[in-house]
């Protein structure tokens, strides 16, 4: 976190989380994850967005990505990121 706090700019304006379509299924249960992105929030305001990245063929990739905003809408509803300022962009 101290490193975080060391970002000069006065606006940071986007927090990028890669996240590999193998990867989708354990968002929900890393509570510890999004306690630290509370945390950096109250450091430093910023908008976060999942990166998605995928190495399966497209027709796959593009079912994954909607697997990821499946899991991400979950973890939303359960509270998880309610400290956001905006809703979270999926890229």
């Amino acid at each position: 976190m101290e490193i975080f706090s060391t970002i000069t700019p006065s606006v940071f304006s986007e927090l990028v989380i890669a996240v590999r379509g193998y990867e989708t299924s354990d968002i929900p249960s890393d509570v510890t994850f999004f306690e630290a992105l509370r945390t950096m929030k109250e450091i430093r305001p910023f908008k976060l967005v999942f990166s998605f990245d995928t190495l399966a063929q497209i027709t796959h990739g593009e079912k994954e990505q909607r697997r990821l905003a499946e899991v991400l809408d979950m973890v939303n509803t359960a509270g998880l990121l309610d400290f956001l300022d905006s809703p979270f962009i999926i890229r």
